[in-house]
């Protein structure tokens, strides 16, 4: 029988991931105040232009996901997590000591994002370590649930802060704040001992491209990487077409733009309380397909959406499914990869998404003014249902040969 009450067992009762969650959920508004409040500060004294450059900052960093899992699988996590967050946490209150010109901006944020892309493999890699390997899979969703308030509140809380007594200063300080916190709760895990040896006398680079060769030489985990690539690629499109589709093809101007794009939050939110109680001991397999059928169906209906009350409907449909994508992937992935490679996996499929992202930012902007917005949200749904098509077979084939064995 399916218990139903997963999320209030691991959190209550699993100390060690409850500290890990709650640290994640902290540090991940502490980023989306960071970001916003960069943002502005970039956009207020530097234009388009120096807006432009700090993203790009930020972006190019989180590349090295493979160099950044090395760190994941040779260092202590508990102490690699907190220098990442007492690092971040540096960084931010030297930009809100010095604001600095814009030179020195682009350094302090590139650091930060070195810092961000080591943190996600780190953390993601030890939720097999924390948890058992039914609770996996409500554990990357409360993970998915925490990722949601970076979305949700970082953005929020950044610009009150920013508007009131002290500016972007005070809102720099208060992320500051929520790093330090980050930091204290990390410092509640249990020593755990780094999977791979950090003296087994193979370099940093040596061990980035054993990552590398392990992911294509297994068909699997080689698909799950570039299946996320191409997914992303189509999915996020969606991100340049939305204001278009709202603006131009509905009429709804930037009320009906806030609303769809809220409602993607949305569908994620519900997607990830809904699953901390119903996916344990379910097939991650399975519930990676519903993720990505969803996605791809909300998609072509924000498509031909004749309303904005149907693409905000869309919108719910296709939030949701990132986040069943987003747990699914994970979950699969750590039941795939054995522990010692775990970083340096996940900080591969890290950088996947940011190529994918990367590509459809610079696609999307292409097909909208080429085809217009209904037609490339058509394309994005129908390229995200043909990933479907690609990736089920490839895992179910895993599965069968599990089940066999």
């Amino acid at each position: 029988m399916i218990e139903p009450v997963a999320r209030t067992r691991l959190l209550r009762d699993n100390t060690a991931f409850r500290a890990l969650w709650a640290s994640r959920a902290v540090s991940f508004v502490g980023d989306g105040i960071t970001t916003t409040v960069l943002v502005l500060l970039a956009a207020q004294r530097d234009g388009p232009a120096g807006l432009s450059l700090l993203l790009l900052a930020n972006a190019l960093p989180r590349l090295a996901g493979p160099l950044a899992g090395v760190l994941a699988d040779r260092v202590p996590t508990r102490r690699l997590m907190i220098s990442c967050e007492l690092g971040s946490a540096l960084v931010v209150a030297v930009i809100a000591v010095a604001l600095p010109p814009l030179p020195v901006l682009l350094v302090l944020v590139a650091i930060a994002g070195a810092l961000a892309t080591v943190r996600g493999p780190a953390g993601r890699s030890l939720v097999p370590v924390l948890v058992e390997p039914a609770d996996r899979a409500p554990a990357n969703a409360l993970f998915g649930l925490a990722l949601t308030l970076q979305l949700a509140v970082g953005p929020g809380l950044g610009g009150l802060v920013a508007a009131g007594p002290g500016g972007i200063h005070t809102a720099l300080v208060v992320d500051v704040a929520t790093f330090l916190l980050s930091a204290l709760l990390l410092a509640r895990l249990p020593a755990i001992t780094p999977p791979r040896d950090p003296a087994s006398g193979t370099g940093i680079w040596a061990d980035a491209a054993a990552g590398l060769r392990y992911v294509a030489a297994h068909p699997q985990v080689r698909m799950l990487v570039l299946s996320l690539f191409v997914l992303v690629a189509f999915a996020g499109i969606e991100n340049v077409a939305l204001v278009f589709l709202t603006g131009d093809e509905l009429a709804a101007g930037p009320a009906g733009y806030g609303l769809a794009a809220s409602a993607f939050g949305a569908g994620m939110l519900l997607t990830s309380l809904a699953c901390t109680r119903l996916v344990r001991g379910r097939s991650p397999v399975a519930l990676l397909g519903i993720g990505i059928a969803a996605t791809g169906v909300g998609t072509l209906l924000a498509g031909t959406a004749p309303a904005l009350a149907v693409l905000i409907a869309a919108q719910l449909i296709s939030g949701g499914g990132n986040a069943a994508e987003n747990i699914g992937y994970d979950t699969v992935v750590q039941n795939l990869v054995p522990r010692p490679l775990l970083g340096r996996v996940f900080g591969t499929v890290g950088t996947a998404a940011q190529l994918g992202a990367g590509l459809a930012y610079a696609a999307g902007g292409l097909l909208v003014g080429l085809t217009g917005a209904r037609t490339t949200y058509l394309i994005a749904g129908a390229g995200t249902l043909a990933v479907l098509a690609a990736l089920v077979p490839v895992l179910r084939r895993r599965v069968r040969e599990t089940s066999g064995g």
